[in-house]
């Protein structure tokens, strides 16, 4: 379509800055020719950061994917602004934390039981319509939640229902975003892998400034958590806007209806009957399931093993934060790169060595290695989730995208049930033991698959 070739004047400028670049370093008439005059270092920064620009942020070129990276930027912004307000609102309503777990809990199980529904309205209807209507029935949430608070009226029960509401549009709105992707990029599997990695990209980015923003509004007494809820509706509104702007609908697959059940079966069907979908749904799973409770076991590294108090778990979470949103920006721009299992396979043993180093080096009390290695376990588990869900979409035929990505998510929102386990674990043999354990295992597991199913390292 003629609107994914259109070229963003960003872009341009960053080509036309490599150009300049040759053209200033070329020899002035007159100039001896025995020997290549050396490049003029402004000259040479200015063409390494066009090619920089260009091959990472290549995909935003494509007006339609623009329009929608901007809405789901909107999107991820008020995720994390809600996330942020809901459990400090659950805790102040009941100082309970059992109370937390509920709300969380509201939000999770319509994601575990519907998200293969998601999956086949992407499929079946017009994806923009969907991403539209369902953007904004989360923002007629957050409305209702900010008002239930400006009028006194919010309780514990509310907030429950409330988590349970977007859990269900979330649920459908997921399946559906992640099939869109594909339309608004056209056929370069190259521009796809690039458009994933910066969705991932963007996540990262919001969960790093999303919760400071919440927090900082929250303390003003004109804003609070009221108008919090207000700006998470702002948000979502704003994501609903852009997605209406994109030329390309996102129009039904083609082909003959089936019931609702079969055609979720028939996404359960397309992974387990597909090794190499099989493979990487399983190594999208496990070695995160077991690998990612980290980030929820923090406090206990914070406070109870170095002693850094709450600053240092901010800095602990903010660094591994840094490291994934970086991680996430290296696979962006290593798009094109062929041979992307094998990529997943260095980050994802990097990632257990380092998870297990980050462990060891806390036990025994050296900062001065802890910090970097938080960074380094940020990296390389952006970097393999962000390749896992490109492999995963570039193998996979696009009639079915909705579905598959159905399954997918909801493999995806079982993955934090793990953390509970993983903490009785942790809370029975130590919290440094198991984390360590845990990235031996992610390393092992990696390397199995690879191992037992050689045909995975051929996987494009």
């Amino acid at each position: 379509m003629k609107a994914n070739h259109e070229e963003h004047a960003p872009f341009e400028a960053a080509e036309t800055a490599s150009e300049q670049a040759g053209v200033l370093a070329a020899p002035l008439p007159g100039t001896p020719t025995s020997s290549s005059p050396a490049k003029r270092p402004s000259s040479s920064i200015a063409a390494l950061a066009g090619t920089f620009l260009s091959r990472t942020f290549g995909s935003l070129a494509l007006p339609n994917y623009r329009m929608l990276w901007l809405g789901f930027i909107g999107s991820w912004l008020a995720m994390q602004l809600q996330q942020t307000a809901r459990g400090y609102l659950a805790y102040t309503l009941t100082n309970s934390p059992l109370a937390l777990g509920l709300v969380t809990l509201s939000m999770g199980i319509p994601r575990m039981v519907l998200s293969p529904l998601g999956g086949v309205l992407a499929d079946r209807l017009v994806k923009r319509n969907v991403l539209a209507s369902t953007q904004t029935a989360n923002a007629l949430i957050a409305i209702t939640a900010a008002l239930l608070i400006q009028f006194g009226w919010i309780n514990i029960a509310w907030l429950i229902a409330l988590g349970f509401l977007q859990g269900t549009a979330f649920s459908l709105n997921q399946p559906v975003r992640q099939a869109y992707i594909p339309e608004t990029v056209g056929e370069s599997a190259d521009k796809l892998a690039n458009a994933i990695a910066l969705n991932n990209a963007g996540m990262n980015m919001m969960r790093i400034v999303g919760p400071s923003i919440a927090g900082l509004l929250m303390g003003l007494a004109f804003f609070g958590v009221k108008g919090v809820f207000f700006m998470v509706a702002v948000c979502y509104l704003w994501a609903a806007w852009t997605v209406s702007r994109i030329e390309v609908t996102g129009q039904p697959a083609a082909g003959k209806r089936m019931a609702v059940g079969k055609d979720i079966f028939t996404g359960f069907a397309q992974v387990f009957q597909n090794p190499t979908l099989a493979a990487l749904m399983s190594l999208g799973f496990i070695p995160l399931a077991i690998g990612m409770p980290y980030q929820n076991l923090m406090p206990v590294f914070a406070v109870g093993i170095l002693k850094v108090g709450a600053v240092g778990l901010g800095t602990l979470l903010t660094t591994a934060g840094v490291g994934g949103f970086i991680g996430t920006l290296l696979v962006a721009y290593l798009a094109a790169y062929p041979k992307k299992s094998t990529l997943q396979l260095v980050f994802g043993v990097v990632f257990g060595l380092s998870l297990t180093g980050f462990a060891f080096f806390a036990h025994v009390h050296v900062l001065a290695l802890v910090y970097p290695l938080v960074f380094v376990v940020g990296l390389t588990g952006g970097a393999y989730m962000a390749i896992n869900s490109t492999l995963v979409m570039t193998n996979i035929d696009r009639s079915v995208y909705g579905r598959v990505m159905g399954v997918y998510m909801l493999i995806q929102s079982i993955r934090p049930v793990t953390v509970l386990p993983v903490s009785a674990l942790a809370e029975r043999f130590g919290t440094d033991v198991v984390v360590g354990v845990s990235g031996v295992f992610v390393t092992l597991f990696v390397l199995g698959v690879a191992l037992l199913y050689p045909a995975y390292r051929q996987i494009r």
